[in-house]
């Protein structure tokens, strides 16, 4: 017969619980031990336990800076594993904005510090050239006007004008104080008109004048003869013009438009206008007058004339 196999073995049964003693009230007074006679032994003693220990307080974490705990969420997330930053491609503008500022500032400093240092190059070459050459103005004086031709007739059918027809030399002299700057004027206009405080001046007439070079400590003259034919004047003017011309105390005014241009050695300046203004010229006398109509020098006071640069016509 085959053997039977074995039964399993039967479950111990648990132990009674052993009941926790009662713990005395707050308020209950321990009981004394009984009295033990001279020949009893003591009381056992009750077993000692320890007392329990208050667990220890719990200390909050600090709390990182939200920028750290940012970084921190971004570098480990949650869900575990390292992240990669995601790549931001910045704006070519935003890329190269501080560089392109810099090298535009370093430009600009570099062009006004250049500018301001040819500028004082420039003011010292001119300083030292002043004071070497020392240049001057050169000065101008208006002869007496000669010859003079004036004749005054009544040709209008009105009798309120007259009609007159003049011709009037004017010679300008000029003198170059400079001992290494010299001149040259070009070509340009001169033009006559009797002054009348009363009525304003009347204009006779205009004439070319030719250019020429003024060299260092010389003289120089402008002359030209303005003519005019058939100049309208009222009766009143033509009546002191009359009497002033048979006084010879009949007054001008020249006024000489060219252009001028400075030569120190070999270097040469651009031409420039300049107007010449004779306001106090008067007849010479008639011997004077005489004499300049065949040819010779007008002697007798000479009056300044003003120069005027950059005078547009």
């Amino acid at each position: 017969m085959a053997e039977k196999p074995p039964l399993p073995p039967k479950p111990k049964p648990p132990l009674p619980s052993k009941p926790r003693p009662k713990a005395a009230p707050a308020g209950a007074r321990p009981t004394p031990p009984p009295p033990t006679g001279p020949g009893s032994r003591p009381a056992a003693a009750p077993p000692f336990k320890k007392p329990t220990l208050a667990p220890p307080p719990q200390v909050l974490p600090l709390k990182p800076p939200p920028a750290h705990q940012y970084r921190q969420q971004q570098q480990y997330p949650p869900g575990g594993g390292a992240r990669k930053q995601p790549y931001r491609q910045q704006h070519p503008h935003h890329r190269h904005r501080r560089g392109g500022g810099c090298s535009c500032r370093r430009v600009c400093c570099l062009a006004t510090g250049l500018a301001l240092l040819a500028l004082c190059l420039a003011l010292a070459a001119a300083c030292l050239a002043y004071l070497y050459y020392r240049p001057r103005a050169p000065s101008f004086h208006l002869q007496p006007l000669s010859p003079v031709r004036l004749r005054l007739g009544n040709n209008s059918s009105s009798a309120a004008v007259s009609a007159m027809d003049a011709t009037v030399g004017a010679r300008v002299v000029s003198w170059n104080p400079n001992e290494r700057v010299a001149f040259r004027y070009g070509d340009g206009e001169g033009r006559v008109a009797l002054r009348d405080a009363d009525d304003g001046d009347v204009a006779l007439g205009w004439a070319p004048v030719r250019g020429f070079a003024h060299a260092p400590r010389t003289v120089a003259t402008v002359a030209f003869v303005a003519t005019a034919r058939g100049v309208v004047l009222d009766e009143a003017v033509a009546a002191r013009v009359r009497d002033r011309y048979r006084r010879r105390q009949q007054g001008f005014r020249v006024v000489v438009d060219a252009h001028v241009g400075v030569r120190v050695g070999a270097l040469r300046t651009g031409m420039v206008p300049v107007r010449l203004l004779c306001d106090d010229g008067a007849m010479a006398p008639r011997a004077a007058d005489a004499g300049a109509s065949d040819g010779g020098t007008v002697v007798g006071p000479m009056s300044k004339c003003q120069v005027l640069l950059f005078r547009v016509r």
